[in-house]
């Protein structure tokens, strides 16, 4: 009976994460405080009759609607985390477990990554972090922004990072595994195409540089991908004109991205 495959596993495991982040989403949507919370009604009355038998369980529930809270105790989801390790778990026929060290384990030796959303399910049902190198962000996260301004010269406001690459980085919300980068055009670009060189950090946080091109008249709000999938970055440093390129026109203005790995579905 052989390990379970790649393909398998991020179903499965792509599955979980987007029935997690559709919880996540009702779960904000239902605790927003509306015309008022339960205690503010209960509190309002300004009747003790009222409010002694109810206004701690009131406020009690008004706070419980966490999406960890319902991931752990409101759904069946956990299992889809247990059974898969129960597999991890399974003697391969040698006396030893098919995968040591679970999830993690199995993501790690296949070089793959899973969804920010079930590294949070994850948490809910272990209780503990996933590694950060395996969990990919769902946000659409700003790394850098570049804007041409007279000289020629490039204005570089810094952004958000995903950590430090370290191998034991928990998937805690603050790190993430390295992401191929996409820059987005915030204005029309102009008549002259933008040819910009990133100072970034590797997998191993050590620093390297990758250019990419905005062609002449790209519409605002396009994305154009910086490299291939194989090129995953930790941070962007810095922004510059790649040496003897073209140097775009005044008011040209971008933003470095992160480029999701792929899009979680049921």
């Amino acid at each position: 009976m052989p390990l379970v495959s790649v393909a398998t596993l991020l179903r499965v495991a792509d599955r979980a994460a987007y029935q997690y982040g559709q919880i996540i989403d009702t779960m904000a949507a239902i605790s927003l405080q509306g015309t008022e919370y339960y205690w503010e009604t209960i509190t309002a009355t300004d009747d003790p009759d009222v409010e002694v038998p109810t206004l701690q369980l009131y406020r009690a529930t008004d706070e419980d609607l966490d999406p960890i809270r319902v991931g752990h105790y409101g759904t069946l989801l956990g299992n889809i985390i247990t059974g898969m390790q129960g597999h991890f778990n399974s003697d391969d026929g040698t006396g030893n477990p098919f995968q040591i060290g679970g999830w993690d384990g199995y993501l790690t030796t296949k070089d793959e990554r899973v969804s920010q959303y079930f590294g949070e399910l994850f948490f809910s049902i272990i209780g503990a972090y996933m590694l950060a190198k395996n969990v990919f962000s769902e946000g659409d996260d700003v790394f850098g922004t570049a804007e041409v301004i007279v000289g020629p010269a490039i204005t570089f406001t810094d952004g958000i990072n995903y950590g430090n690459g370290d191998a034991s980085n928990p998937a805690n919300g603050a790190f993430f595994a390295g992401t191929q980068l996409r820059a987005k055009a915030e204005v029309n670009i102009g008549a002259a195409n933008l040819d910009l060189r990133l100072a970034v950090k590797d997998l191993n946080d050590n620093p390297t540089t990758i250019d990419v091109t905005i062609p002449a008249g790209t519409p605002s709000g396009t994305f154009v991908d910086v490299g291939v999938a194989a090129n995953r970055f930790l941070d962007v440093t810095g922004i510059g004109f790649v040496p003897a390129g073209n140097t775009g026109t005044l008011g040209d203005e971008v933003t470095i991205r992160n480029k999701k790995e792929r899009q979680i579905a049921l």
